[in-house]
């Protein structure tokens, strides 16, 4: 993404704890009969988009005509702009329902903090043609800075002076609660709040919220047409945040010749984070497991070195588990696969559960829906034809 800060995806112990207690659900299958609204918002970047770079979407909000170009990021939830940059700020400060908030972006250290604000946000296809439009609350930031202390205390940190630079930002993804974005509600998301679709309004009963991110676009509502041939996956609820669903299960192979049991190659239990905001991975594996690393520039903070897995390091990620996968990302560091992700940076602990955000290239390989409504995820082969041929 353009802004430099980026969300690490650490998950705290409280989800984790949620993870590991929560009842297994049935996998089950979801009933789309009945949903006939559906729309494709093409990729404002369309070539078709290959997921070197992020996928991009054009919006506008109420009042203001000018047309924004943002990162489409899955890795975070909730629209972001300056707040000298919303029409009548001040007044819509004191809304129905706006209140002070925060976005935290954790490996970057940058908090932002302004006031959840009413807001029709308009979608465009890439001709400038309203597709949709959708009513949230959007954070006008009246603060920027970095705040070091806030992944310990999650206080605001005193001082923090007005953007340097325009924030803009689009979070379109779910169960982030947890990576200090306690904020990163439903009710935030544009895709999952439509009001209307090619100026039609959304009766009730018709619409699936969800959506399917393909390499052309984000097809935004789920049909029983727009679904067929996914492969689907349970998401357990997030029993804190009502409405809203934990991120999918799966399980994290490395080195299967050198990390086995009894029973084979160890694929280590972890949530899984799919973030088209991010070119580069996050791993975090218990110490038993073992890799070599070896020192690169971070992808996330130029300046600064972290140490990634080495060249020849084989990697596997199932959804939701080993025994029956919707879904299995694998390639070698190195080899050069389309789905291998610019780098991939592990981290080796015992206090905190394994966890992988596989970047954007994972969506090289598969479609990736999530089903808003019912508590899904599901894959596909790419491409999908969503938006223009």
């Amino acid at each position: 993404m353009r802004f430099s800060g980026r969300t690490s995806r650490t998950v705290t112990a409280v989800a984790l704890t949620l993870v590991a207690t929560a009842p297994a659900l049935a996998q089950g299958l979801p009933n789309y009969g009945g949903a006939s609204v559906t729309q494709c918002i093409p990729f404002a970047n369309f070539q078709p988009v290959s997921f070197t770079d992020p996928p991009k979407l054009n919006f506008s909000i109420a009042g203001d005509s000018t047309i924004h170009t943002v990162t489409m990021d899955t890795g975070s939830v909730g629209v972001a702009m300056s707040a000298t940059n919303i029409p009548n700020y001040e007044k819509l400060k004191t809304a129905p329902g706006a209140k002070p908030g925060t976005q935290f972006l954790s490996s970057s250290k940058v908090l932002w903090v302004g006031t959840w604000v009413p807001m029709t946000v308009t979608l465009y296809d890439r001709a400038n043609q309203s597709v949709a439009t959708s009513d949230v609350f959007i954070l006008g930031v009246e603060k920027s800075g970095i705040c070091d202390s806030y992944q310990t205390d999650q206080q605001i940190c005193p001082g923090l002076p007005a953007p340097e630079k325009p924030v803009l930002y689009m979070g379109v993804g779910f169960g982030q609660e947890a990576d200090f974005q306690p904020q990163g509600t439903p009710d935030k998301n544009v895709l999952l709040n439509l009001r209307s679709v090619n100026g039609q309004p959304i009766a009730d009963g018709t619409l699936n919220k969800g959506y399917i991110i393909g390499r052309q676009g984000i097809q935004v509502g789920l049909t029983a047409a727009n679904t067929a041939g996914f492969r689907f996956a349970k998401l357990e609820p997030y029993a804190q945040y009502p409405g809203d669903w934990m991120m999918p299960r799966g399980c994290i192979t490395v080195n299967p010749d050198q990390n086995r049991d009894a029973n084979g190659p160890i694929c280590t239990p972890a949530n899984i984070l799919v973030d088209t905001g991010i070119p580069q991975s996050y791993m975090t594996l218990p110490t038993a497991i073992q890799f070599d690393k070896v020192e690169q520039t971070d992808l996330s903070e130029p300046t600064k070195k972290v140490g990634v897995l080495a060249p020849d390091t084989s990697v596997a990620v199932r959804i939701p588990n080993a025994a029956d996968p919707i879904a299995t990302d694998a390639f070698i560091v190195g080899a050069g696969a389309p789905n291998e992700p610019a780098q991939v940076i592990p981290s080796s602990t015992d206090t905190r559960a394994p966890f992988i955000n596989t970047g954007r290239h994972f969506l090289r390989q598969y479609q990736f829906l999530y089903d808003a409504k019912q508590g899904y995820v599901g894959m596909k082969d790419q491409p999908n034809p969503c938006g223009e041929q």
